[in-house]
């Protein structure tokens, strides 16, 4: 009896142990979420998905709301989703000394691109944002020439839904974060105050943290 409990102890340690050397790549992050970061996607349906992928099929899988859902892009320490046909998540593994966040940036792709941007550890138990990323607001976009008249709330109060779009390269571990105001407003008003919102912000990572540039 007790060489049995001892076997079954062994196994556990031996799981437990694999489990956390697995979970250094976003492959088996992505796999072991359980606490509803994607509620589109059933743990069955992701890990369906990373076989197919690894298998060289990008296989389209149906998503809790009937939706289609696939893996686009895979690596070590990043990977992008096709959630549905209308929004994609982005995964990026940031490690530094012993500490490892993941950042999930969302987009919604309609009616204009819009973003979110979550940080997780490696449990799946969300962080603040604010600690490892300052995100932009709309105020910070808009620029003023030096003698121009026009008012910052002027212009901020000409765009009634602040969206904004984040792209990640995770070759050169960045992040820019652009307004897509034009979908919310006339040509005639997006003409007169484009001019003064800025095209980007720019980010680089910095161990787990991305700074501004």
């Amino acid at each position: 009896m007790k060489k049995n409990i001892k076997y079954a102890i062994a196994l556990l340690l031996a799981a437990t142990s694999a489990l956390t050397v697995a979970a250094r790549d976003v492959r088996s992050l992505f796999a072991s979420e359980d606490k509803g970061v994607f509620m589109s996607l059933p743990q069955d349906t992701r890990l369906d998905m990373l076989d197919y992928y690894a298998a060289g099929q990008k296989m389209k899988m149906q998503n809790n709301f009937g939706g289609q859902a696939g893996i686009d892009t895979l690596a070590h320490d990043y990977m992008k989703i096709s959630t549905s046909a209308s929004s994609n998540v982005e995964l990026l593994m940031a490690s530094a000394k012993r500490d490892t966040v993941i950042y999930v940036i969302t987009t919604y792709l309609l009616p204009t691109a819009d973003c979110h941007i979550a940080v997780y550890d490696k449990e799946w138990n969300e962080l603040k944002t604010g600690k490892y990323i300052k995100l932009p607001e709309m105020q910070d976009f808009i620029r003023i020439p030096k003698g121009d008249k026009t008012k910052r709330d002027d212009v901020a109060n000409e765009i009634p839904f602040p969206t904004m779009r984040c792209h990640l390269d995770p070759a050169t571990k960045s992040i820019t974060i652009s307004p897509t105001i034009e979908g919310y407003m006339t040509t005639e008003t997006h003409d007169a105050i484009k001019g003064y919102v800025a095209n980007s912000i720019a980010y680089s990572l910095k161990g787990t943290k991305f700074k501004k540039q």
